[in-house]
């Protein structure tokens, strides 16, 4: 049983925490308000953006820690405050050994827009403040005093999780042109886990993995497909013009695969289904 530090429990940090829990290890869960934590997580209230609430894992240890956070706001401010400072709020107070920390970041830190094929090896320029931010925190993880792992999520999605469900409805399409990355929430979820359990079994882990699923498609072919799901003339869909953000990039998973991990959800289909099914539940009339 390994003595876990789960840092952010949101969706994808409670999804961890009850994996880590049928595996019979030591969940502690940090974040602001812990009145609504499930009974086999041990809550901390504090806020890593706040270094004084903590102070008191200085007279805890753990083996193992998960960053899952999430900024709250989508603006470089919060970015830095919670992905950057935050991050080093927490290693300046860990205070015990820790066998390796689990840092959650996202494929934004890729900054390719051709189409091209992009693996842990690749390129990072991001040219955008949440990529850039994302990057810091990597470089804050891999320079500091605890053996760290990366994991680049491509694109969340999941229960709760409905943005391209209400854009379709919306007659929202998508690009024909540019590619789109996806992972189903479940699977971000196993991966941390699935590598946490590596180390546990003495096997070698290395500093950076991308977490996406096994079949890169453009935005229509996901858009269309929804609206068949969801009833709506696919024809319809008013195909959005290319922004600012422009990217356009096969992500491999190759990496994770080699590893030995098993994707539940291998590629959109297979995890919208059950989250288009979920979502039709809940709105029934």
């Amino acid at each position: 049983m390994a003595r876990v530090l789960l840092v952010g429990c949101g969706r994808l940090g409670l999804a961890v925490a009850k994996l880590l829990h049928k595996k019979d290890h030591s969940v502690t869960g940090l974040r602001r308000d812990i009145s609504q934590l499930p009974d086999y997580i041990t809550g901390i209230s504090a806020d890593i953006t706040k270094p004084k609430t903590l102070q008191q894992l200085q007279l805890m240890t753990f083996e193992y820690i998960v960053v899952a956070t999430t900024a709250g706001e989508f603006n470089d401010a919060a970015y830095r405050r919670t992905y950057v400072d935050g991050l080093a709020n927490l290693l300046a107070a860990i205070a015990g050994p820790v066998k390796r920390l689990f840092l959650v970041s996202s494929t934004s830190v890729y900054h390719q827009c051709d189409g091209s094929v992009v693996d842990e090896q690749s390129a990072t320029l991001p040219n955008h403040f949440s990529g850039c931010r994302q990057l810091e925190a990597e470089t804050i993880a891999n320079n500091g005093p605890i053996a760290s792992t990366v994991v680049r999520f491509s694109g969340i999605y999941g229960p709760g999780r409905y943005r391209l469900i209400e854009q379709v409805l919306n007659h929202q399409g998508g690009s024909s042109e540019l590619f789109t990355n996806r992972i189903h929430i479940d699977d971000c979820a196993a991966i941390l886990v699935f590598l946490l359990s590596q180390c546990e079994n003495k096997k070698s882990v290395d500093s950076v993995y991308i977490g996406t699923d096994s079949s890169p498609v453009t935005m229509a072919e996901i858009k269309n497909w929804l609206a068949v799901m969801l009833g709506v003339d696919k024809n319809d869909l008013i195909a959005a013009k290319d922004g600012a953000r422009r990217s356009s990039k096969k992500i491999s998973n190759n990496k994770l695969l080699a590893l030995g991990y098993h994707f539940k959800y291998p590629d959109y289909k297979s995890g919208y289904g059950p989250v288009v099914k979920n979502w039709l539940d809940k709105n029934k009339k």
